[in-house]
């Protein structure tokens, strides 16, 4: 028999309140642009890939490759681009992140061309159930403590279990990150042995990548992550003067190496997801003392706007009763099998590392409301922008070529 929560959620998609990831309509995926660019440098599609040889095509293959990966650069800032800017006047594309739409399901579905229901890093706090902790799993580092998980005996080989698709790129690859981040445990798998340069700010960026590139005078791919306005967009919010005050500067960071490649390269931007910005009467707050935690094997994890639960063996028909009696106006409760079938994390069932780091149960919403997990007060709490759920703020996503 179909739950009622079921029903509002396949209510919400008819209704156009949310965005299925890979069903109905749905425009092409992260899955297609990441199986694109790993072709470009020489990864071979399958037969079924129609729509990553499609982009592929359209991105081109005669000149070095600069893919530039914006974070949060979702289609909601299409009307906020800088008239006359590379953003503003560079062909578009429009995309569908894939679901949860997080930097870390996305970032790890554009290294493998997987989706998040074989690839097994479906959320930023994810569960690792053999350790029984949760990790912030790109930083590596355990939720609470933010320890490295190597202070637990956990190796990235076993956080990171899919083969990265870019990591087997033949041609000339070359990435360049933040220095924070440009040989963490995340950005080491998914490049593998191609080298990267850090950088420090985006001025320097700007001038390693036009140098590189020219250096080259050949085919092949570099591949520039800008973390910056989603950094901005979570802290004051998507619409924020300082969030804007962001993205005019990445927009000129890559007017800039358009105009000093002149043409040299081909340069193709996307994100990994949007933004919403979230008012304090939209989030809820689960607390560490909150005596449903009796229902469950650990504290919630999954995203703000994806929260996830596992629930102990019996406890369940208590567990989803508390929590509908609660938070059921905004939220509709699914139990995995459900999610799975109704293949939100993609359209392959679930790989079983992804099915236990997901756990029994997941709730949507519709609405813009967030259930943060910790105490009043918390860092995650106090942001102003969130994403990971299914509205077309969080999930168009744009490719732009230049």
């Amino acid at each position: 028999m179909t739950s009622v929560d079921v029903e509002r959620v396949e209510r919400w998609f008819r209704d156009g309140d949310l965005l299925h990831p890979c069903e109905g309509d749905a425009p092409p995926s992260t899955v297609d642009l990441a199986r694109a660019v790993a072709s470009i440098g020489g990864v071979p599609l399958s037969d079924t890939d129609d729509r990553a040889a499609e982009l592929a095509e359209r991105i081109g293959r005669d000149r070095p490759l600069l893919f530039v990966l914006v974070d949060g650069l979702g289609c909601v800032f299409d009307e906020l681009a800088r008239p006359g800017g590379l953003l503003a006047g560079a062909e578009g594309i429009q995309l569908r992140s894939v679901f949860p739409s997080t930097t870390a399901a996305a970032l790890t579905t554009l290294a493998t061309g997987a989706w998040p229901s074989q690839h097994g890093v479906p959320s930023w706090y994810t569960h690792l159930h053999n350790h029984d902790l949760t990790a912030t799993i790109l930083p590596f580092v355990e939720r609470d403590s933010e320890r490295k998980l190597q202070e637990f005996g956990i190796r990235p080989s076993e956080a990171f279990v899919y083969p990265s698709r870019m990591a087997l790129i033949e041609s000339r690859f070359r990435t360049y990150h933040p220095r924070a981040i440009s040989n963490s445990e995340f950005t080491s798998y998914q490049r593998g042995s191609a080298p990267t340069d850090p950088y420090d700010h985006l001025r320097d960026a700007v001038a390693t990548v036009v140098t590189r590139i020219v250096e080259q005078d050949e085919p092949g791919i570099h591949y520039l992550y800008l973390p910056m306005l989603d950094s901005a967009s979570h802290r004051d919010g998507p619409e924020s003067s300082a969030t804007l005050r962001a993205l005019e500067a990445v927009d000129r960071a890559l007017g800039l190496i358009a105009e000093q490649l002149d043409g040299r390269a081909r340069i193709a931007i996307s994100a990994d997801h949007g933004e919403l910005h979230v008012t304090a009467s939209e989030k809820g707050l689960f607390l560490p003392d909150d005596p449903l935690l009796d229902d469950l094997h650990t504290p919630p994890h999954g995203e703000p706007r994806v929260p996830m639960f596992c629930v102990q063996r019996g406890r369940e028909d208590t567990f989803e009763g508390e929590f509908r009696e609660r938070w059921g106006r905004d939220w509709a409760l699914l139990t995995r099998a459900e999610a799975e079938e109704m293949r939100l994390f993609g359209p392959e069932p679930m790989s079983p590392i992804t099915a236990e780091r997901v756990g029994s149960h997941l709730a949507l919403s519709a609405t813009k409301n967030v259930l943060v997990y910790g105490e009043a007060g918390n860092k995650v709490s106090a942001l102003n922008g969130y994403h990971a759920g299914l509205r077309a703020e969080e999930m168009e996503i744009p490719l732009l070529l230049a």
